[in-house]
């Protein structure tokens, strides 16, 4: 339980200093939580998603399946984490 919970806060941390970069605004990875809703909270629109989408793809070494990827899972920061790590696990 331990090592997933490592795992996912290591992803985490990860994917906010992206998120970060692809908003303009690397301070914002300290406000963002599991909860976050990238999407309206964080103002990302779709060239953004994409842009953010593509720098997991490169930063964490995985080909994610963007036709996997429901609207639920890109809104929240917690579903973007599950879906890399879920892509990690595949290309393992």
């Amino acid at each position: 339980m331990t090592e997933v919970l490592d795992l996912y806060a290591s992803v985490a941390d990860r994917a906010k200093a992206v998120l970060g970069d692809v908003l303009g605004n690397p301070e914002i990875a300290a406000t963002i939580s599991e909860d976050t809703d990238i999407i309206h909270d964080l103002g990302l629109d779709s060239i953004q998603a994409i842009n953010f989408l593509l720098a997991l793809e490169d930063v964490f070494d995985v080909e994610l399946e963007f036709e996997e990827l429901t609207y639920e899972q890109l809104r929240k920061f917690s579903g973007v984490c599950g879906f890399v790590i879920a892509a990690m696990a595949v290309s393992a």
